[in-house]
């Protein structure tokens, strides 16, 4: 079989065709791409775990008990994820169970935020986790600062450079440390006991980085009082 040459008035019309269609293709595809960038997303910054690895399914559930996965990740202590897609109100993290997805920790999104940073901290008896949620734009947590958070059932006393904090059990603040000519402050973090003394905990001499955002986590612990975990973030909200 002998295949003809298509005529020039032929491929004049393809090109006509596919000119006319490329716009219409690309006002199609822009909401959906919008829609995908304006989509809410969250962190999970984990500081103490149930087990030492564990895959876990965030996903939401309506009225008639059914689940929609929306993201999947690993857990283990000190460990921060990448960013999870995520919808407004309620949100559980999931394992499987004998009756399908068993829900081992549960929190809702905040309204209207475009990021959100979900803390957690495990309750190994129990074998679930508890969860802290932050709008870091509204908390204006900004690069170059530290958010503090108390755990703790008592106030914790925060020096960072100059600046001096009380910070009271279950409280957050975010601080900008006023660094020194060498680009270093010093990290101070204690509490006050029973009798009225300050019991320092966690003492550092810090470099101050002007591209991360660093955590500050307030834990109880019986031996020292309150015990530090800090972690940085690095990269963008946006």
């Amino acid at each position: 079989m002998i295949r003809r040459p298509r005529s020039k008035t032929f491929h004049n019309a393809a090109l006509l065709v596919l000119g006319l269609l490329a716009p219409a293709m690309g006002q199609q595809q822009e909401p959906a791409m919008n829609g995908k960038k304006d989509q809410p997303k969250l962190r999970l910054i984990c500081i103490s775990a149930i087990q030492p690895d564990q895959e876990v399914l965030l996903a939401s559930r309506n009225d008639k008990g059914e689940w929609t996965e929306l993201g999947k990740t690993g857990l283990r202590a000190s460990f921060i994820s990448d960013w999870l897609p995520a919808n407004a109100g309620e949100l559980h993290l999931t394992v499987p169970g004998s009756d399908g997805p068993r829900s081992i920790c549960h929190f809702s999104y905040p309204p209207a935020a475009r990021h959100a940073l979900v803390l957690l901290v495990a309750d190994p008896a129990k074998k679930v986790y508890s969860a802290g949620v932050l709008d870091p734009v509204k908390m204006d947590f900004a690069k170059g600062s530290v958010l503090a958070v108390n755990f703790g059932k008592q106030p914790g006393m925060l020096v960072f450079g100059s600046k001096k904090i009380k910070l009271e059990p279950g409280g957050k603040t975010v601080v900008k440390p006023a660094l020194e000519k060498n680009g270093m402050y010093r990290m101070l973090v204690a509490y006050e006991d029973a009798g009225n003394k300050i019991v320092p905990c966690y003492d550092r001499y810090i470099q101050g980085n002007p591209d991360s955002r660093d955590l500050l986590f307030l834990i109880p612990d019986q031996k020292l009082g309150l015990k530090v975990f800090s972690l940085p973030i690095f990269g963008e909200f946006d």
